[in-house]
């Protein structure tokens, strides 16, 4: 019934090619059906749970409003900081999901001799490592699910995730099929967490007045780069960031504030800034990490002055499921056959033998006497040129086409001459245009056999039917 409602929904659209008849054009066949892939759990850390408590003495509750930490065990110092997820509010039936600092937060806890050390985490992160045959599902982020123990609660991060294809519904709720995910031998993506990468720290400069020695551009200051340049005579020119107003540390600009320049020298004491043709990115990507957002100018203070780095917030795990899609052979137009074939005419290109014909005329210039009927063609449509495709085998009913087949076959362009004779030349590559389906794409990186030509029966006589895949999504 799914396949049925998609076929129903299927529009195809003919373009006009240089042809004679327009075919009338058969409806797609189903070629593959989607790979759906399975639902499974993958499983990360247990950590500590905390939640908020009126009663909750001061000295374990360190974030205003926050949860209060004296449940918590604390790993000992030598083994590191102690993982805490924090709640908004009481977990319903036992699950903790949602939006991150909104309805929870992590923290993690280092013990000190006076008690502990809080850190709050800016970002959601996780131990969850999807195997690298799986991806993530929509909606479906680190979800905790909550242990009552007599030592205190615990959380088990947990993440659902569809392998080997995409889901069968583009929306949850998903139910697992079968236990838990291991890694496998293919190794597992980055896990799942929200990150902030960066790049190299450049130097700044900024509007205003300073020493003239480091003045650039008469009314920029760039005290920290000129100073590096001055104690490193080996060097000849450096990166430089300017602000186009002025800034502090702390703010975070974009690509609209400001410009790019290379710092150089200028004789033996003095320095000039020449704009960038092209803008460069020192932006160090993340293997299995995707940002989220534009990459942000973040301005930093250090003693010497003011610097700035690229940051853009990233999204690392596993990428997202791929929509299943059907493949489906779509049809075009009927092209006229040449049939150089039966009489022995696989060397057609070299046209007709050396001679004269009956009014002296030299022949080897004109199209091998198999194209007889093509020019016939054209006389009856009363055109003077066409696109046509010559059998250099027998074909039957239903024999594809396509390029490393199991029958030899060309496309040629036909054409009458002002003396009405008939040329011929090949096209190569030659490729239909104007198959089309609705909601469809045409597959560019399937088998040769995934376009090309099907022999059909088309008003009494045979031809060759362009046909191309499509891809299909099933939603």
């Amino acid at each position: 019934m799914q396949q049925l409602s998609i076929l129903s929904g299927l529009a195809l659209m003919l373009a006009v090619i240089p042809l004679a008849a327009k075919a009338q054009t058969s409806q797609p066949v189903l070629v593959h059906e989607a790979q759906f892939g399975s639902v499974h759990e993958v499983l990360g850390a247990e950590i500590a749970v905390a939640a908020p408590r009126a009663d909750c003495p001061v000295k374990f509750r360190p974030v205003a409003d926050g949860p209060c930490f004296d449940k918590v065990k604390l790993k000992p110092a030598s083994v590191g900081a102690t993982r805490v997820l924090g709640l908004v509010r009481p977990a319903q039936d036992d699950w903790v999901s949602g939006v991150y600092g909104r309805d929870f937060r992590l923290y993690d806890l280092f013990p000190t001799a006076e008690g502990f050390q809080t850190r709050e985490l800016p970002f959601e992160t996780s131990d969850v490592a999807v195997p690298r045959e799986c991806y993530a599902l929509t909606g479906e982020g680190v979800g905790y699910s909550i242990a009552h123990r007599a030592g205190g609660d615990m959380a088990l991060e947990r993440q659902t995730v569809v392998c080997g294809g995409g889901p069968r519904q583009p929306a949850g709720p998903y139910k697992p099929e079968g236990p838990p995910l291991t890694p496998g031998p293919q190794g597992v993506w980055h896990n799942t967490e929200m990150m902030r990468a960066e790049g190299t720290m450049r130097y700044l400069a900024t509007p205003g007045d300073c020493d003239p020695q480091y003045s650039i551009k008469s009314t920029w200051c760039a005290e920290p780069a000129v100073k590096y340049l001055q104690g490193h005579p080996e060097e000849k020119e450096l990166d430089l960031i300017a602000a186009r107003h002025a800034v502090q540390a702390g703010d975070v600009l974009q690509k609209a504030e400001t410009d790019q320049w290379v710092l150089k020298r200028k004789g033996s004491s003095k320095f000039k800034a020449d704009s960038r043709w092209i803008d460069k990115s020192f932006m160090q990507a993340v293997e299995g990490c995707a940002p989220v957002e534009d990459i942000g100018w973040w301005v930093t203070g250090r003693p010497d002055g003011l610097y700035i780095t690229e940051k853009a917030l990233n999204r690392c795990g596993a990428p997202p499921a791929p929509v299943p899609s059907e493949i489906w052979e779509a049809y075009g137009d009927d092209y006229f056959i040449v049939d150089c074939a039966k009489d022995g005419h696989g060397d057609w290109r070299k046209g007709r033998p050396r001679g004269k014909d009956a009014q002296g005329r030299q022949q080897g210039d004109q199209a091998a006497e198999c194209f007889d009927r093509a020019g016939d063609y054209l006389r009856h449509i009363d055109r003077n040129d066409a696109i046509v495709v010559v059998l250099n085998e027998r074909a039957r009913i239903d024999d594809h086409l396509f390029s490393g087949g199991y029958v030899s076959y060309d496309v040629a362009e036909v054409t009458l001459n002002k003396d009405r004779s008939l040329s011929a030349r090949r096209l190569d590559p030659y490729d239909p245009s104007g198959i089309y389906m609705g909601n469809c794409t045409q597959v560019t990186d399937g088998p040769p056999e995934s376009k090309g030509f099907v022999i059909v029966r088309s008003m009494g006589v045979n031809r060759a039917r362009a046909y191309r895949w499509m891809s299909c999504p099933v939603y």
